[in-house]
C-alpha cells in the first residue's frame, strides 16, 4: 500500500518537473525573441508602449504608422486590405511584431490559405508534419487546419522560432534553421525587417505626408 502512495508521490512529482521544465523553456525562448529584437532594431519598443502623439492634421503617429506599413503591405501582396489589416493587428500583439511580419512577407506574401510544395502552411510557413503535435500539447492549435487562420499561423511561428533562438541565441542562425538550413532565407528575411523599419521610423516622408493628408 505504502509502495503504491510513493510511486503516485513520484509520477506527481515527475509531471511538475516536466512542466516546469516547459514552463523554462518557453520563457527563455520569449526573453532570446525580445533580446535578439532590440538588439537587431535599435529604438524600437513594444507596439502597445509605442507613446501617442499627434500631428498637424490631427492624426495619431501610431495610425499613421499603421497606414505606412499597410501601404508596404500591399505593395508586397494581393491580398485584400482587410486581410492584411487583420495581419498587422496579429503581429502588433508581440513584441517581434516587425520580425513577425518580415517573416510572413518572405513565406507566404501575406497569404493565410498559402500551403508550399513542401508542405509549409499559412502564414509563416508552418511544417506540420515537423511540428503539429507539439503545438498541439502546448495549446497553440488543437488541429492542422488551425494552422490557417491568422492568429494561431502567427503564434506557432514564433513559438516555432523560439525554440530555434532558444538553442542558437543568434537571430540569423535561427532564421536559417527555421528555413530547413537556408542562410538566404535569413539574409531576405533580416533585409525585409530592415525595411518595414525604415518605414515606421517614417523615413519615407513623402509617402508618410501623402496618407496622412488622405486621412
Amino acid at each position: 500500500m505504502f509502495k503504491k502512495v510513493i510511486k503516485k508521490l513520484e509520477d506527481l512529482r515527475h509531471k511538475r518537473m516536466s512542466s516546469a521544465r516547459y514552463l523554462i523553456l518557453g520563457l527563455v525562448a520569449i526573453i532570446s525573441l525580445a533580446l535578439i529584437y532590440i538588439v537587431t532594431v535599435p529604438g524600437e519598443q513594444e507596439a502597445a508602449h509605442y507613446p501617442v502623439s499627434y500631428n498637424r492634421a490631427g492624426v495619431g503617429v501610431n495610425e499613421a504608422t499603421k497606414l505606412v506599413i499597410l501601404q508596404w503591405m500591399k505593395e508586397h501582396s494581393e491580398m485584400p486590405e482587410q486581410v492584411l489589416s487583420k495581419i498587422y493587428s496579429a503581429a502588433m500583439n508581440n513584441v517581434n511584431a516587425d520580425l513577425v511580419l518580415a517573416i510572413c512577407l518572405v513565406e507566404s506574401n501575406f497569404n493565410p490559405h498559402v500551403e508550399s510544395e513542401r508542405g509549409a502552411i499559412g502564414l509563416m510557413g508552418i511544417m506540420p508534419d515537423v511540428w503539429l503535435e507539439e503545438l498541439k500539447t502546448h495549446g497553440i492549435v488543437r488541429e492542422q487546419d488551425d494552422l490557417y487562420t491568422i492568429s494561431s499561423n502567427i503564434n506557432s511561428g514564433i513559438y516555432v522560432l523560439g525554440r530555434y533562438l532558444a538553442r542558437t541565441n543568434n537571430l540569423r542562425e535561427a532564421l536559417s534553421r527555421y528555413a530547413g538550413g537556408d542562410p538566404a532565407y535569413a539574409a531576405r528575411v533580416l533585409r525585409m525587417l530592415g525595411e518595414i523599419s525604415r518605414v515606421r521610423r517614417s523615413e519615407d516622408q513623402p509617402r508618410l505626408a501623402a496618407l496622412r493628408t488622405s486621412a
